[in-house]
């Protein structure tokens, strides 16, 4: 057996007599496989596997080079054997041990038959192996055996007809493995083997394209390579290579390049920086415009071409149209405009412009759309190809509702049920829902795939619905999307109608374990929820993605009927993120301590802030402790004097979180951001050592640069900076470095002063403009900003705000009011009068469009004539930053075409969005606004008056002829900020059970509500129906209601426990009033706040805080890092007591406290 088991390795290392066992050993299993499968099997087939036997015998026997000596016939029977086994076998360590072993003999025998379909099924093979694996069997391989297994998979590449597009992500990840290993086999890459590795260029990771030599980079043949993998190429490998390219003496000044190297490199012409791009001349140019027209080149790079080729007015013909290609769609809009209105080139130019905006080349929704909606709009819908309808996609949107519903509804729900739409506004949405519904069939399957039309629920829909058998399979992915990504009324709808799908049928009880428990309300858990239920489901729930108050909620359940350890808590998976402070002190002295410590930092999902804090007081007490055994995530948020500690792998673990995670990087202080960004720098050493921050360091870094301390930015090499601008467009820029980011950007050595600058200088830097101080975007030249230019900054800028790591960082980072104010300086040229004697403008439905509505004052609103106003509601209802003036101004006008207000149908009111909060209250309720479908979009909007409130209520429950006591989870839920319409005494009357569920939608709402209104609503929750009287709530009670926290009375604040205290969130933290957290907060339960919870204290509450207060606050932000605390405090810095014995006074007291 020790002879067997040294064999699964390849250890063939004793005497010959020995050797021989070994090798018969590996043909006994081998013959056992057989025997195995031999039932059935002809005679040949059982002779083939015999020689199998015999060949592998021979090959531990002698070197590969005797496999020459077989006759072709026994090769061949050998790989046929050979692949009968890898299908058949289901041991994987088996076969993963013949592959390691015998891979190179393979190898030589399939190029000696050219046996394709043996190397297909030993490639399929590889990629199911560990990665690992694949690794060492490239690595110990020799390197002439590699060499020649590479060129005859180059050779036998197309009829393997590998489909990387059906790949799974562990295939995909094998090959990019694989295509490693084979790169780091050999220290210099030849041209001769990259073009044998060039089927793999589409898995080449970016720091091996960069590792490549740059002279062989413009080797002819490795650049024909490259050009004919480039469709499979990823836009950082394309960058890559160009980086990579640009780095090589050979390749000279841009201009000089000759047209048959601009032709080679064709496919990387869009990924090349703009700096570079932009020196590309007319006669570099006019060769390749079709080409390029037929490629993906961006605005600044379309534009530049367009400029560089047509100095004057182009005259656009049918023909130039199509030689232009998506170039086209650079022209200015105004000019396109006119020739939409010719019927000789208005085809071809609408389907350009419309295969432009869906592949989002162009904004949907800019100034271009005024004049092809229009055009569009025009035609028979009914009779369009699927391709013509296809073409329009990114544009029907915008064509509104009305241009699709002519179709019949079994048509439209295929169309809408496409794969990548853009999402529909809630009017146009509501109104192809509502037809889909009641024309078709509308299963629950079908409403997962029209997810554009979300937005447009309705409980009607929703009643209609045909639900299938529920499956988990088919619908967990889609409910789970819903319920997180919709408005809270909507998510109440739909988990109010999947509940009672449910419990139609009996049989999908445990479905609802696996998929919706992580949304039911605490209130619903805790009625159905007991501690033997928990624990006899418990290989159920420990697998559930809990949210943490849940999990809180549960835990508490289990340690009341179990004793649970240091060890069995392991066993309760997800649910042992619940787990309270004090039980995890129980265990600081135990010998399982630090493994308990790695379980828990390690657990999904993240651990909630009270926990954290517990940690680390706990790592505090025991210095000694090992932080390496801490998860990279949680070793990211500890205190600054803490990562001083931590080994350098831990460091570089923590960077590589950091930057796959950058999202949860931004919700850290910024202390602790520049922290993690110069533990980067030093990581990188040497790139410093020369007194410069170069292009690799550079690249390392990525999104940490501008987190860096202004005088280390300093040191940035401007030239490489110059050739990563578009990646730095996407970065966050923290509103501390603007200034220093600032001064970088207008070196003379990248774009100078801004007085100076072009067009294609605003082009280039796109949304870093607003880098720049007020008074420097106020001289850049007004002819510079024109209408295009702009629009394109404030698309990229809006862009970017949509993507994740925008969303973040405009909330956590940036100073809105700051952005507000550059970014009027930036349209003042299109808003404002030229000159004193000038009129004000105008604005057009294009001209809001391009810029923004709330940019224009109420009274050039007001002007605007009612046929341009009428193309815009929409765009004007989505904008939430307008004033009351300008949406009552709006209104005033657009009464007059929607009279009588009686009349408006429940699109209308979609239509009109935030413009409803400016209509009268006896329109409010005139109009019919019960529909919760209706109500769900009004109660999240912000601007509502007290008494326009209070219409909208009277309305909903005279239209439904309900009372207040009468309203369900439902109607709560899609009231939102519209609650505040009912006054304290009416508030009382709610049904405190139907609250307590509803208030897991309202969570995250800062409601209007005066402090009367929220003592009302917090008292319900007090009643036995909710969640009984506010001593006997648990942290999780607090975490569940969320802002409503705020509202609690003064006596019940002031008497919080700790635990309860760590249970509020930090959103309600930032809406109690400032007198309010000054009286109800002493400096002891001040210190109780998380980091989380101390950082959301706002400067007006600080304003009101006492010195001790302000102490405690300022030791909780800093995790009672004292030197850090004193040189913090920048929320009021000249408030803060320089006197450092009273501040180690106050924390020897806390600490005292705490022992107490």
């Amino acid at each position: 057996m020790d002879v067997l088991h040294k064999l699964s390795v390849c250890e063939v290392e004793m005497g010959e007599r020995e050797g021989f066992l070994v090798a018969l050993g590996y043909v006994l299993r081998v013959l056992d496989f057989m025997v195995g499968l031999s039932s059935g099997l002809d005679e040949g087939e059982r002779e083939a596997r015999q020689g199998l036997g015999q060949a592998i015998l021979l090959s531990s026997l002698i070197d590969n080079t005797s496999w020459s000596v077989l006759r072709p016939e026994a090769s061949t029977s050998v790989l046929h054997t050979v692949g009968v086994f890898l299908r058949r076998e289901q041991n994987a360590t088996l076969k993963e041990d013949l592959l390691s072993c015998f891979s190179p003999v393979l190898w030589d025998l399939i190029q000696r038959d050219d046996n394709s379909s043996a190397l297909k099924v030993l490639l399929q093979e590889y990629l199911q192996m560990p990665r690992d694996s694949i690794r060492t069997l490239v690595m110990s391989a020799e390197k002439d055996a590699v060499k020649r297994f590479l060129s005859h998979m180059h050779r036998s590449w197309d009829q393997l007809q590998v489909e990387t597009s059906q790949a799974s992500q562990k295939e995909l990840q094998a090959m990019e493995t694989m295509t490693a290993a084979f790169i780091h086999k050999f220290p210099r890459v030849t041209p001769e083997l990259f073009v044998d590795l060039s089927q793999f260029i589409p898995f080449m990771s970016v720091s091996d394209i960069m590792s490549f030599p740059a002279s062989l980079i413009v080797n002819d043949s490795v650049l024909t390579a490259i050009r004919d993998h480039s469709s499979g190429m990823k836009s950082l490998q394309k960058k890559a290579f160009v980086k990579r390219l640009l780095q090589s003496s050979v390749v000279g000044d841009v201009p000089t390049w000759p047209p048959y190297f601009l032709s080679s490199i064709l496919p990387l012409l869009p990924y090349l920086p703009v700096s570079h791009f932009q020196q590309l001349t007319s006669q570099q140019l006019f060769p390749l415009v079709e080409l390029l027209g037929n490629g993906s080149l961006d605005g600044v790079r379309g534009r530049h071409v367009l400029r560089t080729l047509f100095s004057r007015k182009i005259n656009v013909t049918g023909d130039n149209i199509m030689r232009l290609g998506a170039l086209a769609c650079y022209l200015d809009p105004s000019d396109l405009g006119s020739y939409l209105q010719d019927s000789a080139v208005a085809s071809a130019l609408w389907q350009q412009l419309s295969q432009c905006i869906s592949k989002g080349f162009v904004s949907a929704g800019g100034r271009l759309s005024s004049w092809l909606i229009p055009a569009v709009q025009t035609l028979n819908v009914s009779s369009m190809a699927p391709p013509e309808l296809s073409a329009l996609s990114g544009l029907l949107p915008q064509l509104g509702a009305s241009f699709l519903l002519s179709l019949p509804s079994d048509q439209l729900l295929e169309v809408l049920s496409q794969p990548g739409l853009h999402t529909y506004s809630p009017a146009q949405a509501f109104k192809m829902l509502s037809k889909i519904s009641k024309d078709t069939n509308l299963t629950m399957e079908k409403l997962c795939r029209l997810k554009p039309l979300h937005s447009g629920l309705s409980p009607a829909v929703l009643r209609d619905l045909q639900w299938a058998e529920i499956s988990e399979a088919v619908h967990c992915q889609c409910w789970r999307t819903l319920l997180t990504e919709l408005k809270p009324g909507h998510r109440a709808m739909l988990y109010n109608a999947m509940q009672e799908a449910l419990h139609r049928d009996t049989k999908n009880t445990t479905l609802q374990l696996n998929c919706l428990l992580p949304f039911v309300p605490l209130r619903e858990l805790m009625q159905t929820m007991s501690a033997e239920i928990i624990s006899r489901s418990i290989g159920v729930y420990r697998d559930t993605d809990w949210s943490p108050h849940q999990a809180q909620f549960l835990f508490s359940k289990i340690h009341e009927f179990l004793n649970i350890t240091s060890k069995s808590v392991r066993d309760l998976g997800h649910i042992a993120g619940g787990m309270s402070c004090d039980f995890l002190k129980l265990w600081t002295n135990d010998t399982d301590f630090v493994e308990l410590l790695q379980f828990v930092s390690e657990l999904p999902g993240g651990i909630r802030p009270a926990l954290r804090k517990c940690i680390i007081e706990e790592l505090r007490r025991q210095p000694k402790l090992d932080l390496s055994i801490l998860s990279s995530a949680f070793s990211a948020t500890l205190p600054v004097t803490m990562t001083e500690r931590l080994s350098n792998a831990s460091l570089r673990a923590i960077l590589d979180h950091v930057q796959a995670q950058f999202a949860d990087f931004l919700r850290l202080p910024h202390y602790k951001q520049t922290n993690l960004a110069e533990k980067a720098l030093t990581e990188l050493g040497s790139s410093l050592s020369e007194g410069q921050i170069d292009g690799i360091a550079l690249d390392i870094l990525g999104p940490l640069l501008p987190f860096l301390d202004g005088d280390i930015l300093a040191l940035v090499d401007r030239r490489a900076v110059a050739l990563r601008l578009e990646e730095m467009k996407n970065f966050c820029l923290p509103k501390e470095a603007l200034r220093d980011i600032s001064a970088l950007l207008t070196q003379k050595d990248l774009f100078g002063e801004p007085s100076k600058w072009q067009i294609g200088d605003v082009e280039h830097l796109g949304r870093l403009v607003f880098a720049l101080s007020t008074k420097q975007i106020n001289s850049i030249p007004l002819s510079v900003l024109n209408k295009d230019t702009v629009e394109q900054v404030l698309v990229g800028q809006r862009r970017w705000e949509d993507s994740i790591i925008g969303g973040v960082c405009i909330t956590q980072c940036i100073d809105q009011h700051r952005q507000r104010q550059q970014t009027q300086s930036l349209i003042r040229g299109i808003v404002k009068a030229r000159s004193r004697r000038a009129k004000m403008p105008v604005p057009s439905c294009a001209d809001i469009r391009g810029t923004y509505p709330s940019a224009w004052t109420s009274t050039q609103l007001s002007r605007m004539s009612q046929e341009e106003l009428k193309q815009c509601v929409e765009v004007f209802g989505q904008d939430s930053s307008l004033s009351s003036e300008q949406r009552r101004s709006l209104w005033v006008k657009l009464r007059q075409l929607l009279s009588p207000v009686r009349e408006l149908s429940e699109d209308q009111v979609l239509e009109l969005g935030s413009l409803v909060t400016a209509m009268r209250e006896k329109d409010l309720q005139d109009t019919n606004l019960s529909n919760p479908g209706v109500l769900a979009h009004l109660g999240t909007l912000t601007d509502w008056s007290p008494k326009k409130m209070r219409a909208v209520i009277l309305n909903v429950l005279r239209k439904r002829k309900l009372k207040v006591e009468q309203l369900t989870v439902v109607d709560l839920a899609a009231f939102g900020h519209l609650i505040c319409g009912l006054h304290p005494s009416e508030i009382k009357k709610l049904s405190p059970y139907n609250l307590s569920m509803a208030v897991v939608f309202l969570r995250e709402t800062s409601l209007p509500c005066t402090e009367q209104q929220m003592e009302a609503l917090t008292s319900c929750f007090s009643r036995p129906q909710a969640f009984g009287p506010v001593s006997t709530w648990g942290p999780e009670v607090f975490t569940e209601i969320g802002t409503l926290a705020a509202g609690l009375p003064d006596m019940v604040l002031s008497a919080l426990l700790q635990e309860q205290v760590g249970g509020i969130t930090p959103e309600a933290i930032a809406l109690i009033s400032p007198k309010k957290m000054a009286v109800v907060f002493s400096a002891v339960q001040l210190s109780w706040l998380s980091v989380e919870q101390a950082w959301a204290v706002t400067e007006e509450q600080w304003a009101e805080l006492d010195k001790e207060q302000r102490h405690a606050v300022g030791l909780a932000q800093y995790e009672g890092d004292v030197l850090l605390e004193l040189r913090g405090g920048n929320l009021a810095p000249s408030s803060l007591s320089k006197d450092i014995l009273t501040l180690c006074s106050l924390a020897l007291h806390l600490f005292f406290w705490q022992l107490i």
